[in-house]
């Protein structure tokens, strides 16, 4: 089974927030801290400190970007234009989860106090995917918090189908007081998809209009929300709250695990199962990435007092 390695890792911080990212270890995000008040918070459930991580079984720790495709493919086949795509990624469970960019080893090219900015390039056709690109991630984090910017270049000679997320685990609150462990946003409309993440969410055919979800996050789901738009309220005690806010993210999947204390909120290019429950047309608008292209995803987490 591959192994991740940890070390060495690179911090970047300013307004209060450091952040800690290991580049070969997919370009994690391992830790997202804030000094509020001289008291620590975690921004995201913090990794331990070990040598290495199974690719196909990290840890629920952290955050990683999602690319070039999001969610679970099971199996990890798909039709794309005509031609039939058998994905091979090393997983004894058949399944394709949230692409491999979290399993492979991305390289610093630039690096300041508040600021790290890495790349990565798939340059050959491979069982993993059939298709060539090159991707850069820009971490930096300021006095509002971590921003982060992923962008994916088709550089094949065809076009590609290409879905980008973000994938933080952020810890819950074990109070039981009023307004704890709340999410609060705006989409279309929910598809829930089964704990597993497996169940299909079909796309609208038209975009309908959007209302304010307000979830108790203490019961075990996974859900999916289309025209989501791009802001998450996550109430942690009673007077501070996270705020996630993305762009280029049209949908959201919520993951609530059962017995675990913590939530993944992730922002994504796709609703789950894309590549293989999509129409023509949908698969058009959504995935398709044509030579030359490049497609963006930006999302931004930090601590807000509630007043």
């Amino acid at each position: 089974m591959p192994w991740l390695q940890v070390e060495p890792t690179v911090s970047i911080q300013a307004g209060g927030y450091e952040a800690i990212i290991s580049p070969s270890a997919g370009a994690r995000l391992f830790q997202l801290t804030y000094n509020h008040n001289n008291r620590q918070i975690d921004c995201v459930v913090p990794f331990n400190l070990i040598a290495s991580i199974d690719a196909h079984q990290w840890p629920k720790a952290g955050a990683f970007v999602m690319l070039p495709f999001t969610n679970r493919l099971d199996p990890a086949e798909f039709e794309w234009q005509g031609r039939q795509i058998a994905l091979h990624n090393g997983s004894n469970s058949r399944q394709g989860l949230h692409g491999f960019g979290h399993r492979s080893d991305w390289t610093v090219v630039a690096k300041s106090e508040d600021n790290v900015v890495l790349a990565w390039n798939h340059p050959i056709s491979s069982p993993e995917w059939p298709w060539t690109f090159q991707a850069k991630l820009v971490y930096s984090v300021s006095a509002l918090g971590l921003s982060v910017a992923l962008s994916v270049r088709n550089t094949d000679i065809s076009s590609m189908p290409v879905s980008l997320g973000w994938h933080p685990f952020v810890p819950l609150q074990t109070s039981d007081a009023p307004g704890n462990s709340m999410l609060s946003f705006s989409a279309s409309r929910m598809h829930d998809i089964g704990l597993d993440g497996l169940g299909i969410a079909h796309l609208s055919e038209t975009t309908l209009t959007q209302r304010v979800f307000t979830m108790d996050v203490k019961a075990a789901s996974t859900t999916a929300f289309e025209n989501f738009s791009g802001n998450v309220e996550i109430f942690l005690e009673k007077n501070l709250r996270l705020k996630l806010m993305s762009q280029h993210a049209p949908h959201l999947l919520v993951h609530r695990p059962k017995e675990l204390p913590f939530i993944c909120v992730e922002p994504v290019g796709s609703l789950p199962g894309a590549l293989k429950h999509y129409t023509k047309a949908q698969k058009d608008r959504e995935l398709s990435l044509y030579p030359g292209e490049w497609r963006h995803l930006g999302c931004s987490l930090g601590v807000e007092a509630i007043v």
